[in-house]
């Protein structure tokens, strides 16, 4: 009895796997078998509740299993329940028996395969971007597994997925040979893929360097987000840059997303100007990347990472919406760089909608929605290429027009800069050289203009010099007060510049009530008639009042000169005016005293007065 009881006891255990599977459409491989899509071969079973064991799905799947063959891939989007799927492979003349399982979608967290044989030998396998990288049966971005099928031999195939993010489950069946090569064929577009993302990262940031403008400083750390972002979607970054960090794989994803919506945000609102051409839209985009500020730290610090992920997800559909609306609403206002907006990003925006809408399950999971966003940043970039050409080009011609332009215009307006810029200059000595009390020039303005005409009169003509001094100044001053005497004097200078006409004449305030006249190009004769002429004018027309009453005003002049070609000093010149002007005081005032030619020293000849 006891023999009976192990006997039945072993035949129930063995039976328990002997079990018939239902499989009315086997993965069949033959001669010719490479590469398969097992996707649509797959029957599957939602577990709610996440507790059934590898024994009791074989043991129920004949009841548990779904009916029928899908028409594509399962993609049930983001749910929190575990999926079984299952499906049968035959080796029947296939000479091969080293085969590789891949699955395309590598963001699912953990993904297990039950192989199990006729015999009831179960071989478990896992992977996962939550799982450690040296689990997998080959280093490759992509969840894989090994299969052992000799000709001849069938198994049954069971996958347990479990994930936060969303359910895919598009297969490939390879030969081990075949995915070595396809392999190879795919890391090579891949590197161009990146290759180009990385060229254009450095270049825009050499460009922000050189420039220092803020649209590129965007740009640049748009590419490098989403360049991270592409990766961890491909599963390259957990091959080559973490593969030993799962937890942040895991949450990788979430936390790109939010820093490249953030970018994508940022770049937009300055590239498109909305703070002047959209403002409600600006101050919509400011709150979306404020959004996404928060969502990236959850992505790091909320347990629940499903939800993180869902919504960052979601909200990364509508942000798109809002930038799309944003390059239509500036182009319809004509700004320009819109153009150029709206055809290089409306491509990387049409491929993240519809990566967006087959997460969601939306739409299909396929090559073109899988790659979406490759396919779609890989014409963004070419047409920004095409863009950044096409403004380069239209700068350089501005540049020609308007060097050419301006060319044509220079010699016009050479002439008429250079008058301008001697008036101007003319009018600034001036200002710096006017007494600020008469309004004539000043001593300092004075022994600069004679020294220039004492070194002329070397060259060309003779040079005369006045001094006028007012009589009897000082007790105008004493009787009637200084500001009395300031008024004389403004008075006095009015007289002068009326009588003095001449552009090279200057007429200055010496010192004082004495005054004096720079007349180049004037002999003796010329100089006295001028000396008498101001003394006239101010005796007739001073005409000074003050407090109402008429204050008789005269002056005493002399003059000196120089004849041309001679070698003057203005300090000569000076002392013999001077001399002339004490001589004709000396001689009773209101009177004009002229030093003749060839005696400009104090000491020489008396001089003739008048």
């Amino acid at each position: 009895m006891h023999i009976a009881f192990l006997v039945l006891l072993a035949l129930c255990s063995s039976g328990a796997f002997a079990i018939e599977i239902p499989d009315n459409h086997p993965v069949v491989l033959d001669r010719d078998s490479g590469r398969l899509d097992i996707s649509r071969y797959l029957t599957y079973y939602e577990d709610a509740s996440s507790d059934l064991s590898i024994n009791r799905v074989i043991r129920q799947w004949h009841r548990l299993g779904s009916t029928g063959m899908p028409d594509q891939a399962y993609n049930f989007g983001f749910t929190d329940s575990t999926y079984w799927f299952h499906t049968r492979v035959a080796n029947r003349s296939s000479p091969n028996n080293r085969w590789v399982l891949e699955g395309l979608y590598p963001i699912i967290d953990e993904m297990e395969l039950f192989v199990v044989r006729p015999d009831g030998t179960i071989n478990r396998q896992i992977a996962g971007d939550s799982v450690p990288f040296h689990l997998r049966p080959r280093d490759h971005h992509n969840i894989n597994f090994y299969l052992d099928l000799a000709t001849g031999e069938q198994v049954d195939l069971f996958f347990r997925v479990k994930t936060t993010g969303a359910v895919q489950m598009r297969m490939l069946l390879w030969h081990s040979d075949e995915f070595s090569a396809a392999d190879h064929q795919e890391r090579f577009l891949l590197g161009l893929y990146y290759g180009l993302l990385v060229c254009m990262l450095i270049f825009n940031f050499l460009i922000f360097v050189s420039i220092r403008d803020t649209n590129y400083l965007w740009y640049v750390s748009y590419i490098l987000s989403y360049c991270l972002l592409q990766l961890s979607l491909n599963g390259l970054a957990f091959e080559h840059l973490w593969p030993e960090s799962p937890w942040w794989n895991n949450r990788a994803v979430a936390f790109l997303i939010a820093t490249g919506m953030f970018c994508v945000l940022g770049f937009s609102r300055s590239f498109l100007a909305l703070r002047d051409n959209a403002p409600r839209l600006e101050k919509i985009f400011v709150g979306l990347m404020a959004f996404f500020l928060v969502m990236g730290a959850a992505a790091l610090l909320w347990p629940a990472y499903g939800t993180v992920i869902r919504i960052n997800t979601f909200m990364a559909a509508v942000a798109v919406g809002f930038v799309i609306l944003a390059g239509g609403l500036c182009l319809y206002r004509r700004f320009r760089p819109a153009r150029y907006f709206m055809l290089a990003w409306t491509a990387l925006l049409s491929g993240m909608l519809l990566y967006t809408f087959k997460t969601f399950a939306v739409v299909p999971a396929n090559f073109v929605t899988e790659f979406g966003i490759q396919i779609g940043s890989a014409f963004e970039v070419i047409l920004l290429s095409i863009a950044l050409a096409d403004r380069l080009r239209h700068m350089t011609l501005e540049t020609q027009r308007i060097q050419q332009e301006m060319t044509e215009k220079l010699e016009s307006r050479v002439a008429e800069r250079t008058a301008e810029l001697e008036a101007a200059n003319r009018q600034l000595e001036a200002l710096s050289s006017t007494d600020g009390l008469t309004g004539v020039f000043n001593r300092r303005f004075f022994d600069v203009r004679l020294s220039e005409e004492a070194a002329r009169c070397r060259r060309n003509g003779p040079l005369a010099l006045v001094m006028i001094d007012v009589d009897h100044f000082k007790a105008l001053n004493d009787n009637l007060g200084h500001q009395a005497g300031d008024a004389c004097l403004r008075k006095l200078a009015d007289v002068l510049t009326t009588v003095v006409r001449r552009g090279t004449d200057l007429v200055a305030r010496y010192g004082g009530e004495e005054f004096a006249i720079i007349l180049p190009y004037t002999d003796m004769a010329g100089a006295e008639a001028l000396a008498n002429k101001v003394r006239a004018a101010v005796e007739r027309d001073l005409n000074f009042r003050w407090e109402g009453q008429l204050v008789p005003v005269t002056v005493s002049l002399g003059a000196a000169t120089a004849p041309g070609g001679t070698s003057v000093e203005p300090g000569d010149l000076i002392a013999a005016a001077d001399a002339a002007l004490y001589a004709s005081k000396q001689a009773g005032r209101n009177r004009v005293t002229v030093r003749p030619p060839g005696h400009l020293r104090a000491g020489g000849t008396e001089p003739a007065t008048r």
